[in-house]
């Protein structure tokens, strides 16, 4: 009798020790090839997909042969309900094990987004929508409401009625066939971004914004007193965004600068082109003189003092040049060079002798082309 429960006892501990044996080699050993000798599957995991439904999938893309010892796995392991929503690039042959570990790690596939510098807000929401998923008036709809929250506190504007009145300006400003106004315009900071698969609108949105003000912070930390010419943040903003619109070379942009705070202690009009190309959307396009007569607060051509608000989203060189523009530099005017910078002059003489010689190389350089 105690020659048989002996071998009983050793049958099961050899039974147990070969069911162990083959559950962890199930567990840790590798996957299933994937067909047509392909390397990887990009594997998306929605939010609240379960762990059962994850694995099903698992199975069906080729990467896992039994769904049991995933969810056996995820058990004894307490992950049965750390699946993490995202993109997941998975390898050929991964053990389960690896399998759950990265899906509950949350290390998604990252989608890689690139904002210029100086585009507008409506272009920038496109850009950010098509890249994910997600529609640009809802980007748009979260960006605005975010900086007039911003601006209604203070962080923007000098005084808390200014809020009423951009308001009013940018509805009045918002005519049909023109432009539709944003408040989130200057404010979305250019750069190239890794987002994660799913991010919300408002949370992309948010993010522009944050990098933006922290750049906008950084650039006023490094100079001691704000130009006299303009009182805010907000208006700030909209001097580097025409600088943004100007520059053609990067040690320019403190001269562009340093001219349009000359204009504006002078109470001049700063007679900027790109304010009235981004009125009429026609920015890179040839302007006329026709152009320059739209009634808009936005045209500088009609209005003295900085329009109502940027038009763009300047990139830090350009906040930085705005925040502290050369003070030494006397110019009151540019004007291209026709070589990708600008001529710059202090009277209107030596401005209309470089209109003069612009306009010669211009015609030179269509005859050649003829």
């Amino acid at each position: 009798m105690i020659r048989w429960l002996v071998r009983i006892f050793l049958f099961l501990l050899v039974l147990t020790a070969g069911l162990s044996w083959w559950g962890w080699s199930q567990w840790t050993g590798p996957g299933p090839q994937l067909p047509l000798s392909a390397e990887f599957v990009l594997l998306e995991i929605p939010p609240g997909m379960t762990l059962t439904a994850a694995a099903d999938t698992l199975v069906s893309r080729g990467l896992l042969k039994n769904r049991n010892v995933l969810l056996l796995g995820a058990r004894g392991m307490g992950l049965q309900r750390g699946l993490r929503a995202g993109l997941y690039r998975l390898e050929a042959e991964t053990p389960p094990r690896d399998l759950l570990l990265n899906l509950t790690s949350g290390q998604s596939v990252q989608i890689r987004v690139t904002v210029a510098e100086g585009l507008d807000a409506e272009t920038t929401a496109g850009i950010m929508a098509r890249a994910l998923d997600f529609s640009s008036e809802s980007f748009l709809s979260f960006a605005d409401s975010l900086v007039r929250s911003k601006a209604g506190a203070g962080q923007l504007l000098q005084q808390q009625n200014s809020v009423a009145r951009l308001d009013s300006i940018l509805l009045k400003a918002s005519q049909p066939g023109i432009r539709q106004f944003h408040w989130c315009e200057g404010y979305l900071a250019p750069d190239t971004y890794m987002f994660s698969v799913g991010i919300s609108a408002e949370a992309a949105a948010g993010h522009l914004i944050r990098t933006q003000m922290a750049r906008l912070d950084s650039a006023l930390s490094q100079v001691n007193i704000v130009s006299p010419v303009y009182g805010s943040t907000h208006q700030l903003v909209t001097l580097a965004s025409i600088v943004e619109a100007e520059a053609r070379q990067e040690d320019e942009r403190g001269l562009i600068a340093a001219v349009y705070s000359n204009r504006l202690q002078r109470n001049w009009r700063l007679e900027a082109d790109p304010t009235v190309a981004y009125i009429l959307r026609k920015r890179g396009k040839r302007m006329f003189f026709k152009d320059l007569e739209v009634d808009s607060p936005y045209n500088a051509y009609r209005n003295k003092g900085l329009p109502p608000g940027p038009i763009g989203n300047p990139g830090f060189a350009s906040i930085l040049a705005a925040a502290r523009p050369d003070s030494g530099f006397a110019a009151m005017f540019f004007v291209s060079d026709g070589k990708g910078g600008h001529v710059f002059s202090r009277t209107m003489r030596e401005h209309e002798e470089a209109v003069r010689r612009f306009r010669q190389s211009k015609s030179a350089e269509r005859r050649r082309q003829r």
